[in-house]
């Protein structure tokens, strides 16, 4: 996990579009109205994608996958 950057996020992903990837775009609500905040890489047996996480997105993947936040960041994810 480090800060977000776009740089960090393929061209046809939420990422790179400045968008949520975790919480992604439903037909319902659309996109994630949040502004990534981290870029997450997670792994999924041997694919390893890198996420765009806002503050809410980060909070449920530590939880989910028990890996816990930097502190440098855990403040404002602990303020929202």
């Amino acid at each position: 996990m480090k800060p977000y950057e776009r740089e960090n996020h393929n061209p046809d992903t939420e990422g790179y579009k400045d968008l949520c990837g975790w919480h992604g775009m439903t037909e319902e609500r659309g996109p994630c109205p949040n502004e990534p905040y981290a870029s997450v890489k997670l792994r999924y047996a041997d694919y390893q994608p890198v996420q765009s996480a806002c503050v809410e997105a980060l909070k449920e993947i530590s939880q989910r996958y028990g890996f816990p936040i930097p502190q440098e960041q855990s403040e404002r994810v602990e303020a929202s």
